[in-house]
């Protein structure tokens, strides 16, 4: 994403953010000076001063050769952004909880996109309490280890299913031992989060690079989740000390006790 759609995101209009940039790249500048850098026609570029102008992230000064304009600096604007969204979202969210949903906990909502996955695990891991149960991959475990980490610091007890052989160790960590015939069937990551027995992200990370997922504070969406990891541990508690046991049994990759239409495997 570049930074014109990124500061889109912090409620800049396209030709604010253009406008914006150029400014910093070329300030004092008029208008025309301001269009010219930024690509944008003179018939909206004084429209767009005037907006930046009077939500204090551009300032006029009057100069021997006509009006010129400077930029707020980047550090300052953010910081005013931030803080903004914090008093806007505080003074909100009591008069949202006033209105009443009894639906709104059971609905399962899907997550688009590798950086919706991601910033809804690592909201639900910050708020965390007291457990965590995760099943990942390495590629998943590199964006959320510093939060995890951070997790078990302040006390939440975390089970971490791990495919591959892990390099890191937080809480309970388990070797799953079928990672490469796992990719193989699902083509992809499978990434499973629950938090506090109370909140759930699952999603699928495709070899093409595509990614898709859910998350909810649906119980039953939430249990099941839970269960699918707490087995996947059982699992891998029986194949580290019997594994050889085990292999002579179902095979190499357990493939006859993966066969679940097979009673008698």
């Amino acid at each position: 994403m570049g930074t014109v759609e990124k500061l889109k995101g912090l409620g800049f209009t396209t030709n604010e953010a253009k406008a914006y940039l150029a400014l910093l790249g070329c300030q004092p500048a008029s208008a025309y000076e301001i269009a010219k850098q930024a690509g944008l026609p003179s018939s909206k570029i004084y429209e767009t001063v005037s907006r930046l102008t009077s939500k204090g992230i551009f300032q006029s000064t009057d100069n021997p050769g006509g009006q010129q304009y400077l930029a707020m600096e980047p550090v300052d604007l953010m910081t005013s952004i931030k803080n903004s969204a914090i008093r806007e979202t505080e003074a909100l969210l009591p008069e949202l909880a006033r209105i009443p949903d009894k639906s709104r906990s059971n609905l399962i909502w899907t997550l688009l996109g590798h950086q919706q996955i991601r910033n809804r695990s690592l909201e639900l891991i910050n708020e965390a309490q007291s457990t965590i149960l995760v099943s990942l991959w390495p590629e998943e475990l590199a964006w959320c280890r510093e939060a995890l980490k951070e997790a078990e610091n302040r006390g939440v007890r975390i089970a971490l299913v791990h495919f591959g052989i892990p390099r890191t160790t937080i809480g309970a960590t388990y070797h799953h031992p079928v990672e490469k015939t796992l990719y193989a069937e699902k083509g992809g990551r499978g990434f499973t989060l629950v938090a506090d027995a109370t909140r759930v992200v699952i999603a699928n990370f495709c070899a093409d690079q595509e990614a898709e997922g859910a998350w909810s504070a649906n119980q039953p969406f939430v249990t099941v989740a839970e269960d699918y990891i707490k087995h996947d541990v059982y699992i891998t508690k029986v194949t580290r000390f019997l594994g050889p046991e085990v292999v002579r049994r179902f095979g190499e990759d357990y493939a006859r006790l993966r066969d679940v239409f097979s009673a008698d495997a």
